[in-house]
């Protein structure tokens, strides 16, 4: 939730508050998610923590504007790199998710979740390149985008892997003898 409300944030509170005041409170934030952190968690997300923390403190030094809207970026290009590195292990990230939520899988679905996960990992670098280009941009076009528009191109995704999905598991139903 706060990933999503942070574009709003930063549209209205930077007309009131300087910069670095949102580097600060970012690394609160990250320093409460630490905090909270379960011990099966912690392989994947420490290192991605630890990254989140290095861009709020160069956002908080640097006291810029321009530092502050490459958040979202580095949440997607983050994403992609913890995505394309579980495709490297072997066990691609959304078959570990689903293993960790004890789902019923197939024969079908490593390979199926191994595509799936390196497509998410291309939508993360489109969606991180988008991002820094709407920096260049005014600060409402930047805060449309990374606050709505690429929340609905994820609500996109989700939509049309969905229904490929049931196109998917019939296709491999219909091939078994």
């Amino acid at each position: 939730m706060c990933i999503a409300a942070y574009p709003f944030i930063i549209l209205l509170g930077l007309k009131h508050l300087p910069p670095s005041f949102f580097g600060i409170v970012l690394l609160a934030v990250l320093g409460l998610r630490f905090g909270v952190l379960m011990p099966e968690e912690r392989p994947v997300l420490i290192p991605v923590l630890l990254v989140y923390v290095a861009y709020a403190v160069t956002a908080t030094v640097s006291g810029s504007q321009t530092m502050l809207l490459y958040y979202p970026a580095v949440v997607s290009f983050t994403m992609c790199g913890v995505f394309l590195n579980s495709l490297r292990q072997g066990n691609s990230m959304l078959l570990r998710l689903m293993k960790a939520r004890k789902m019923e899988l197939d024969e079908h679905a490593p390979p199926y979740l191994y595509w799936l996960t390196a497509i998410w990992a291309g939508f993360f670098v489109i969606n991180g390149l988008v991002s820094i280009w709407t920096s260049t941009l005014t600060l409402e076009v930047w805060t449309l985008y990374n606050g709505f528009l690429s929340y609905c191109l994820v609500a996109l995704l989700f939509g049309v892997e969905y229904v490929y999905r049931g196109y998917y598991r019939r296709s491999k139903r219909n091939e078994t003898p």
